[in-house]
């Protein structure tokens, strides 16, 4: 038998005690199988051009109004690049007020953070202030874990051909610069405690680069990065000693001085 019910009873319908109590009941017997829905609906992949489903256009014939949700992509890819260290606060407050209760929309929101923190090193801080306010509003850890290792895995997997061509110069130097960004953005996250025991492996993937044959340019960055990272991680603390052991073993092996120096200060801090 099917029950109907008007749209103007379906409020206090939902609100009644009975429903409220039925309805956390189910989602207690149903707990199991939500939380695999959830894991799998977070490890689709994002569709980045999503925002262009409400794109407005100039022909008046095809003209349609523009969503809530492409003005607020779009009002989002517009701030990133605004932050400033005087306004990055009050920009992550406005956007976290504008994605409102709209969830759909988180997984694309993190997905630009991770880029641009890619790229935009000196940013990190701001951008992972917006990840933290996110996260505490959305508390999707799964979500979150899963585009740490979306990231990781595609910069660690780019494969780059042995060989001195411009070409794989170039491509190992982007590698490098999207590790160092994504190293920061890392440790930044695990300062405000936001995610924890993530950024070893990046370390450790820049220790293992700096082992390599690499330009002096390439190493100076890498070197840069660790001693950006331990700034942030080990601010009141030593640094640990498995990282003193490598990097006292690569300061007596590279032959540039500039980045023996720079190693220097990193141990000497």
């Amino acid at each position: 038998m099917t029950i109907h019910h008007p749209v103007e009873s379906l409020k206090p319908l939902f609100l009644s005690e009975q429903f409220v109590t039925d309805k956390i009941k189910y989602l207690s017997t149903k707990s199991i199988d939500i939380d695999s829905l959830q894991k799998f609906l977070n490890s689709i992949e994002i569709n980045k051009q999503y925002f262009r489903t409400g794109i407005q256009v100039k022909n008046p014939k095809y003209k349609k109004k523009v969503s809530d949700d492409t003005m607020i992509i779009k009002k989002l890819k517009s701030s990133l690049n605004k932050m400033t260290s005087l306004n990055y606060q009050q920009l992550c407050e406005t956007i976290v007020n504008d994605i409102g209760n709209k969830q759909h929309l988180y997984p694309l929101l993190l997905q630009y953070i991770f880029e641009q923190s890619l790229t935009h090193h000196n940013y990190c801080n701001y951008y992972a202030t917006l990840v933290d306010q996110l996260h505490k509003k959305f508390n999707d850890t799964t979500l979150l874990n899963n585009q740490i290792d979306t990231s990781y895995t595609s910069i660690t997997s780019q494969k780059i051909d042995d060989g001195s061509t411009y070409s794989n110069l170039c491509s190992k130097n982007k590698q490098i610069d999207q590790l160092i960004g994504y190293s920061i953005f890392i440790s930044e996250l695990e300062v405000k405690q936001v995610i924890s025991n993530r950024i070893h492996r990046s370390i450790d993937s820049i220790i293992d680069n700096m082992k390599q044959e690499l330009q002096e340019d390439e190493l100076y960055k890498c070197v840069v990065c660790l001693s950006n990272i331990f700034k942030v991680l080990y601010i009141d603390k030593p640094i640990d000693e498995t990282y003193i052991n490598h990097l006292t073993e690569i300061k007596d092996t590279v032959k540039f001085m500039k980045i023996k120096f720079k190693i220097m200060d990193i141990l000497e801090r």
